[in-house]
């Protein structure tokens, strides 16, 4: 798989560790394509980092775009305080959205 895909060698060293690396990297990248294909129109990433010949959202675009969702509108919208930060302006709204949101 590591040839096929290209994922990268495990860091553990026992067979389970392994094992079971692999399924959770499928579960996890099919969960957050799910998500994102879920997400409303106006809060997909058209493409948020574009550059000449890129003509599809990227996973990484995807997963973004889900964090940012889940964020803004779930972790902030319910939590106590969480109207706290609709309060505030634009730009430092976008500032929180933004270093919250970006793949690591």
């Amino acid at each position: 798989m590591r040839s096929y895909l290209g994922l990268e060698t495990t860091r553990g060293w026992s067979r389970k560790t392994v094992l079971r690396m692999a399924p959770c990297l499928f579960v996890l990248y099919t969960l957050v394509v799910l998500f994102y294909d879920m997400l409303p129109a106006n809060r997909r990433a058209l493409s948020l980092i574009q550059w000449k010949g890129k003509d599809t959202v990227a996973f990484s675009d995807m997963i973004t775009s889900v964090r940012r969702y889940l964020w803004m509108e779930w972790v902030f919208g319910q939590v106590p305080g969480g109207e706290g930060v609709r309060k505030l302006s634009a730009p430092t709204r976008k500032l929180i959205d933004y270093g919250l949101a970006q793949a690591a």
